[in-house]
C-alpha cells in the first residue's frame, strides 16, 4: 500500500486528505509545516507527497527544494494550492503535478495514481 505524506497548515484539509486517500487504499501521514514535513519524510520515506504551497515556516516550495537538493530524491509531489501560478515553473519537472484548490477528490486520487504509476 503506497504511503502518502500530506502537508498543509489547515488541519481540516489534512483530515480531508486522510479520508480521500484512506478510501482509495493509501496509507496517509500528515504534517502541519515544512519542518515537520522534512522530519517525517526522513522517518517514513513516503511514496508521494501532497504539499500546500503557502504555509508558515516555509511552504511547499521550501520542502520541495530541500527534498530535491538535500536528499536528492525524485519522490513524486503534488502541489495543492489556491495560486498555481506561484509554482507553475515547477510543472515541467519530472514527478511534479499542480492542482488548484479546491479540487475534487477524484482528480486528486487520479493524479496520485498517475504519479505512482498505479493507473
Amino acid at each position: 500500500m503506497p504511503l502518502i505524506l500530506a502537508v498543509d497548515d489547515d488541519l481540516n484539509i489534512l483530515e480531508i486528505y486522510k479520508g480521500i486517500f484512506g478510501e482509495a487504499g493509501f496509507e496517509v501521514r500528515t504534517a502541519e509545516d515544512a519542518v515537520s514535513a522534512v522530519m517525517l519524510f526522513q522517518q517514513f520515506q513516503p511514496d508521494l507527497l501532497v504539499l500546500d504551497v503557502d504555509m508558515p515556516a516555509g511552504g511547499g516550495q521550501k520542502v520541495f527544494d530541500r527534498l530535491r537538493n538535500l536528499f536528492q530524491t525524485a519522490v513524486p509531489i503534488i502541489f495543492a494550492t489556491g495560486r498555481p501560478e506561484n509554482v507553475a515553473h515547477l510543472a515541467k519537472l519530472a514527478n511534479v503535478a499542480i492542482l488548484k484548490k479546491p479540487f475534487d477528490p477524484a482528480s486528486l486520487v487520479a493524479e496520485a495514481k498517475r504519479l505512482l504509476r498505479l493507473a
